[in-house]
């Protein structure tokens, strides 16, 4: 597919002509983006009439959370494709974690440190009197 719709990702798909008209109503009474596959690019639904005898329904990614749970909504819950996290984008998030653990881990050793010094601190202090 063409790079200038990166951004779609596929949110339903079923064969029955009814449920896809349902799905398309359900998305853009919200006012969500919905395309649709045509050849090697994506055609925008902005009517009805358009959708044809599409069997999948994208919009973009950045709506894809809103309209799972627009379509659940619908009952139309079994038809919903999954959002597959590309490759490179896990190894940022994967990237991402290990840092966070990574900080938490030296602040935990940190404080750990901070209250053994403390503790010397006050049996020392203790020990004087």
């Amino acid at each position: 597919m063409n790079n200038e719709f990166d951004f779609l990702r596929k949110i339903f798909s079923c064969e029955n002509p009814e449920f896809v008209m349902l799905a398309f109503k359900s998305l853009s009474n919200e006012g969500l983006e919905v395309y649709m596959a045509e050849g090697d690019s994506y055609k925008l639904i902005t009517t009805e009439e358009l959708i044809g005898d599409a069997q999948e329904l994208y919009v973009p990614a950045s709506d894809w959370a809103f309209a799972k749970e627009l379509l659940t909504k619908a009952n139309l819950t079994e038809y919903i494709t999954e959002y597959i996290i590309p490759e490179n984008v896990k190894s940022e998030l994967v990237k991402a974690e290990e840092m966070y653990f990574k900080r938490r881990k030296m602040f935990y050793i940190e404080t750990a440190a901070i209250i053994v010094l403390i503790l010397i601190y006050v049996l020392i202090k203790s020990n004087i009197r």
